[in-house]
């Protein structure tokens, strides 16, 4: 492609320098020629007109015969001064009358309209039909020389397209593999590799140009195509490398994208757009985001409305303010819904998360108090044999009966256990009836009168004297009520007074069970209502820490809601259902 290129180019200048003339091999008529035209009649005509001002004749060699005056002087090379004269070479004839011109029977009058003198001229030009048939031979030798050297220069650059466009095709491609590779010259920007056609461009025409003009006036016209054509080598192989360059950035669809203009309009606009879709406060939490996000679109609203008021009196600058506020809000809403769409999507993930470990720890739980279970029934089983055994000793006979103490408070917590995670879960079956509550209190009670005696504490009760019916389920609201009671008989001061009291309000009956600690309670309500959980911290009585928090469950699925106060050393209890009338 290098050698096409640079042949052409050198052909040019040898054929410039032959003063072979280039027109020729498009116009076959010399009297219809630009260099007739234009050259040759434009100079005429300049000579003439140029005698009544310095009042010299035409030299008498000329090669055309002329008249010309302005009305007081009266120029000529000829005799014969008539128009007649001059209008036999038809092929070739110039007249300029009252500002007017007219032509030849076969005159071209293209280039002679365009030439402009005084309305007080009258002239007449006319090239002889001996000179034009002389120039017409001129002209069809030099058609002859050029058409060969067109004929080269036309192959030349056939073959340069052809090369140029397989270069483009292959270029970034390697033998059996499809795949397209750049190189690290592609890593310039398409811009300047686009640009950088122009200053090589310019600079090689003005030195080619040096060149030539060398070549005619100071150094040997060999040298000069030398060296035009070593710098159109160099000139074309660079250029080559820059086309195929951004024939390969085509191919990988990064032409216009890696440009410099692109690139930093890119960091511009991605610089404020981060500053509403969040990235610019990846770091930071969703809601700082928003605060943030907020805070940067009131500013910038604020300095477009400046803006819009500052460009007021310019009618084309004034609309810009609302176009970029239009840009603005859309990014900014686009923004926000993406945030809140991950707030939301983080709020049901962990949602999620808590519910599967709740799943789990519930399944876990009921797994394990049922596996528990069967050997426990043998181990309670097994002692109660031992225990109905003669002949032990005192000694063997205490520790069964702590065995089968601490068997059966075993026993108790895997139950509750059991109990609790069903409720949990909501697996749990319910008989609901129509009950009254107060008699399921007094029942209680009476069933826990052993344990009230035993704990030396006064239950003193405040109940309606009508019944209290609500839909429930009695056996897990007498579980509720024993739990509590229990609890309260548990960690009440010794000697104190256990309240349990029944109201109806509204339409609801609410039960009360109140007692006044025997130890410091420093926990809240949520915290004693949590599994586990006792008040007795140093975990010295018995008991598992389910009990309230088996209340709150069996209460809940049962359509009641339970209640924790503490005040003081007060530790009160209210359980509320909606009455059934």
């Amino acid at each position: 492609m290098v050698i096409f290129i640079t042949a052409a180019v050198v052909q040019f200048q040898y054929i410039s320098y032959q003063n072979i003339i280039p027109e020729s091999l498009f116009i076959k008529e010399y009297k219809e020629s630009e260099d007739f035209l234009y050259y040759q009649v434009s100079n005429t005509l300049h000579e003439v007109t140029s005698t009544i001002e310095s009042g010299e004749d035409v030299p008498k060699d000329s090669t055309y015969y002329y008249y010309v005056t302005d009305g007081e002087k009266t120029y000529s090379n000829t005799q014969n001064k008539d128009k007649s004269f001059f209008e036999k070479y038809e092929n070739a004839f110039f007249a300029l009358e009252n500002g007017s011109w007219t032509v030849g029977k076969n005159t071209n009058s293209t280039e002679i309209s365009s030439y402009y003198l005084d309305d007080k001229y009258t002239v007449y030009i006319s090239f002889p039909n001996e000179f034009m048939e002389k120039k017409q031979q001129e002209w069809e030798e030099s058609r002859a020389k050029l058409i060969p050297f067109a004929i080269i220069i036309m192959i030349l650059a056939a073959l340069t397209l052809t090369f140029i466009i397989f270069l483009i095709c292959v270029t970034g491609r390697r033998p059996h593999d499809e795949e397209l590779h750049l190189i690290k010259f592609d890593r310039i920007y398409s811009d300047i590799l686009f640009l950088s056609f122009v200053p090589i461009g310019v600079l090689w025409i003005r030195i080619v140009v040096d060149l030539y003009y060398s070549g005619i006036y100071y150094i040997n016209q060999v040298y000069s195509m030398i060296g035009t054509g070593l710098l159109t080598a160099s000139v074309s192989a660079i250029c080559g490398v820059l086309l195929l360059s951004l024939a390969r950035k085509t191919k990988a669809g990064k032409l216009l994208r890696h440009t410099l203009v692109f690139t930093v309009y890119y960091v511009v606009y991605d610089f404020f757009k981060s500053m509403f879709d969040g990235r610019m406060f990846a770091k930071n939490p969703l809601t700082k985001s928003l605060f943030y996000r907020q805070l940067i679109f009131i500013t910038v609203s604020g300095f477009l409305v400046f803006l819009s008021f500052v460009l007021f009196p310019v009618s084309a600058l004034c609309l810009l303010p609302p176009v970029l506020e239009i840009v603005i809000i859309y990014w900014y809403i686009k923004g926000n819904n993406k945030t809140f769409e991950d707030i939301d999507k983080g709020f049901n993930e962990s949602l999620g998360e808590q519910m599967r470990a709740e799943r789990m720890k519930i399944a876990l739980v009921t797994n394990v108090s049922h596996d528990i279970k069967t050997p426990l029934t043998s181990i309670i089983s097994y002692v109660d044999l031992l225990s109905k055994e003669e002949n032990l000793s005192e000694t063997v006979r205490d520790y069964i009966n702590i065995l089968s103490e601490k068997s059966n408070r075993l026993k108790n917590i895997v139950s509750d256990l059991f109990d609790l995670a069903k409720s949990t879960s909501g697996d749990i079956p319910l008989d609901l009836e129509n009950l009254d509550i107060k008699k399921l209190i007094e029942q209680t009670l009476a069933d826990m009168e052993d344990e009230i005696e035993k704990s030396g504490l006064q239950i003193k009760t405040k109940l309606p004297d009508n019944p209290v019916n609500i839909f429930s389920d009695g056996k897990k609201l007498y579980r509720v009520f024993q739990n509590i009671i229990d609890n309260a008989l548990k960690y009440s001061l010794t000697g104190s007074r256990v309240y349990v009291e029944l109201e109806e309000i509204s339409d609801k009956a609410i039960a009360t069970i109140k007692n006044t600690a025997g130890y410091e309670m420093d926990f809240t309500a949520e915290e004693i209502l949590q599994r586990f959980s006792r008040g007795d911290k140093s975990r010295t009585t018995e008991g598992s820490g389910l009990g309230l928090s088996i209340a709150e469950s069996f209460t809940s699925v049962c359509g009641g809601n339970l209640n924790v106060e503490i005040d003081g050393d007060l530790f009160k209890v209210t359980i509320s259902f909606k009455l059934d009338k």
